[in-house]
């Protein structure tokens, strides 16, 4: 039996730390953190550490499972690998014999690097659907800046003298991949900026905490590009070469003063110029735009180009300390590369046929957005949509508007799913597949891992009879007869490594692979590869696919807000802003773990003091939120640093309790509706809300 030390990548959260895992007759029964892993540097979190635990928890899902009940009721009965392919792989042919081949969408969550897999099936079988939580996290942060500058935002904070954290928890969103080097920069002196409506524990240690009303950035994200410009200090060289549409963005800049900014997000106008003359004055500085919380919002992708294009006209594009170009090393086939979209593996009359591409032309080319599959279950617009396999994706949960989810899916005529435990969503298939763990696959990693590609080495087998989600997909083809998939893993893997010149198995003995950074590349006759093919950052952009569009950043108030709708506010005189993550789990993931679960228990309602007074309850009481769209059970935190206006609750809690993914899930009270125009993005972070003591 296999023992000893194997150095892997971590895969309970997209941080993806370094980790040495402890094998004792092919059982893992240590783990600990990677020292000689660049970002992490050794880091562990809880749910890293809880890693055995959730291997051989007594929950997992060990046998393919076929419901025998009605759907949602969690009834299943044990059946063979044989039988459960059987089962799909009929199920599937008939779908596409009477429905056509667009009826099937493939859809994940966590993604465990699966997406070159999925849509290279889908291709073989036809279908252009795929979809995930893209448009809600990170989707509309690398669109603003590939529309903007041709690459995705990602800051360089250890050689940063000016680090922006904007709607960016990294002490609990991305600990192991950021805050090592945050601290490097902080360390090294360099200026700090958190914008965030919670007290993070950054803001603790920053120069500038803007404490801004849910909803608001985009006014605040303007008005720092107009104090840069008012107070020339711009980039000027780098603006008058480098860019397309300075004098229009000026001017349109222009009336978010201070003073304005101030009266739209509810801080001082002191406070905001002090913050961005920091900013424009400190160089290099960068901009570190949350995945999350630079994307809920129907401003989302005008957020982000805003911030890009700040970024831009201070002179921090592609510099150390700024906001660099990272590439992954695989190139065309990294996790999301253009050799896995099916928009271009399929005729154009099939790739036309996606859901959600005549609404989001520009988002949907590289992902999908959720929420126009619903409708087409729903409604047969564009066309029906009849099977739905889901891939590590709780999406009773994970997504706006729980309700919604949960009818689409009663009315889908065939869903499977792959996972480690049950949830909300197993419950709701016709057949659910055990997934191995990250410890029990090989994979290669690349997605947000800047210019370096990672080994996840397998280091245990599999829990009986649980498998790796690629052998799944490789086995499904084979029984569908969709010749053209890879015919193994390590085929498949070596085809994913395939630019970087060398195999999986050599590639095991390396465990890392890195290409240089290249700073200021446009200046070597590359220019800035943008949509609009200008070959310059875009501070302005038309692009056909933007129809309807404004060229530039538009502000618009949160479309529900106590200016948009005072007389909602009389009666919802909260603004409650959601999703803040938690170290302890990811997403709606781990809350069975029992290590986890005593470290965080119950939802808590992050509330100032004096709200909760005037609501007449008080620390740790349980009170109903409530929102236009229903209500949640919750447990007030009292927390001095809260806007005595503002209130946080997170997402991701329903294990445990009867009903819990209606009880305790926060999306049962937040919006689909209305999205983003480019991205698809959902506003979760500024709804009205109010709260009632439970007897």
């Amino acid at each position: 039996m296999n023992t000893g030390i194997v150095r892997s990548i971590c895969f309970e959260c997209h941080s993806r730390c370094g980790v040495l895992l402890e094998v004792k007759n092919g059982k893992l029964i240590g783990i600990k953190g990677d020292k000689g892993h660049p970002f992490s540097r050794g880091y562990l979190c809880p749910k890293g550490r809880a890693c055995p635990e959730i291997i051989y928890h007594p929950e997992r899902i060990t046998r393919p499972l076929v419901r025998t009940g009605g759907r949602g009721e969690g009834k299943f009965a044990p059946v063979s690998w044989d039988e459960a392919y059987h089962g799909i792989a009929e199920r599937l042919t008939d779908i596409r014999e009477k429905w056509g081949a667009e009826s099937l969408a493939f859809g994940t969550g966590t993604t465990r690097g699966i997406p070159p897999f999925l849509n290279r099936f889908l291709s073989l079988y036809g279908s252009p659907n795929y979809f995930n939580p893209g448009h809600m996290s990170g989707g509309p942060v690398a669109r603003g800046g590939i529309m903007t500058a041709g690459f995705v935002m990602v800051p360089d904070y250890g050689q940063s003298k000016c680090m922006m954290v904007w709607a960016h928890n990294p002490d609990a969103s991305f600990p192991g991949l950021f805050n090592a080097a945050i601290k490097e920069g902080l360390k090294n002196g360099a200026k700090l900026i958190v914008v965030d409506p919670r007290c993070i524990p950054l803001a603790k240690k920053a120069d500038h905490w803007l404490r801004l009303r849910p909803g608001t950035d985009l006014a605040l994200a303007l008005c720092f590009l107009n104090v840069a410009i008012q107070n020339n200090l711009y980039d000027r060289e780098f603006v008058e070469n480098w860019t397309n549409g300075f004098d229009r963005l000026r001017d349109h800049v222009v009336e978010y003063t201070p003073e304005r900014c101030a009266e739209i997000t509810w801080m001082s106008a002191k406070e905001i110029e002090a913050a961005a003359i920091t900013f424009a004055r400190t160089r290099p500085a960068c901009i570190g735009p949350g995945m999350a919380g630079g994307s809920q919002s129907p401003n989302a992708f005008d957020l982000n180009r805003a911030l890009c294009a700040l970024s831009a006209i201070t002179g921090n594009l592609e510099v150390p300390g700024g906001n660099p170009n990272y590439r992954p090393p695989t190139g065309k086939r990294s996790c999301y590369g253009t050799d896995f979209s099916l928009l271009t593996h399929l005729p154009p009359e099939q790739a036309n046929k996606r859901i959600g591409l005549d609404r989001f032309p520009l988002m949907v080319s590289g992902t999908g957005i959720p929420e126009p599959y619903w409708q087409a279950i729903l409604t047969g617009k564009p066309y029906p949509v009849q099977a739905i396999g889901l891939f590590a994706s709780n999406a009773m949960c994970s997504y706006a508007n729980s309700r919604d989810v949960k009818k689409a899916l009663s009315a889908l005529h065939f869903l499977f799913v792959a996972e480690y435990f049950h949830t909300p969503t197993t419950a709701m298939a016709d057949v659910s597949l055990p997934a191995a763990h990250w410890t029990e696959r090989d994979d290669v990693e690349d997605l947000m891992m800047m210019n370096h590609v990672f080994c996840q080495e397998k280091a245990v087998d599999p829990v009986p009879e649980c498998r790796d989600e690629k052998q799944i997909l490789i086995d499904l083809a084979r029984k569908m007869g969709l010749e053209g998939y890879w015919q193994t893993i390590d085929e498949a893997l070596d085809y994913r490594l395939e630019k970087i010149g060398m195999g999986f198995a050599e590639f095991k003995k390396r465990g890392m692979y890195s290409t240089p950074v290249e700073y200021k590349s446009y200046e070597k006759g590359k220019g800035f590869h943008t949509w609009s093919r200008s070959g310059k950052v875009d501070l302005y952009l038309e692009v056909p696919q933007m129809k309807g569009v404004s060229p530039l950043p538009v502000y618009r108030e949160p479309p529900e807000s106590p200016i948009s709708m005072p007389d909602v506010y009389r009666d919802y005189p909260l603004i409650l802003t959601t999703g803040g993550r938690n170290v302890v789990y990811y997403h709606s993931a781990h809350r069975n773990i029992p290590s986890l679960r005593k470290l965080s228990p119950d939802p808590l309602l992050d509330i100032h003091p004096e709200t909760a007074k005037a609501f007449g309850v008080g620390d740790r009481d349980w009170v109903r939120l409530e929102t236009r769209r229903g209500s949640v059970e919750i447990r007030v935190r009292l927390n001095e640093d809260m806007h005595p206006k503002v209130v946080h609750a997170p997402h991701g809690y329903w294990y445990g309790e009867k009903d819990g993914w209606e009880r305790f899930n926060i999306n049962m009270i937040t919006n689909n509706q209305p999205q983003c125009p480019v991205t698809g993005s959902v506003q979760t972070r500024a709804l009205l809300c109010r709260i009632r003591k439970m007897p």
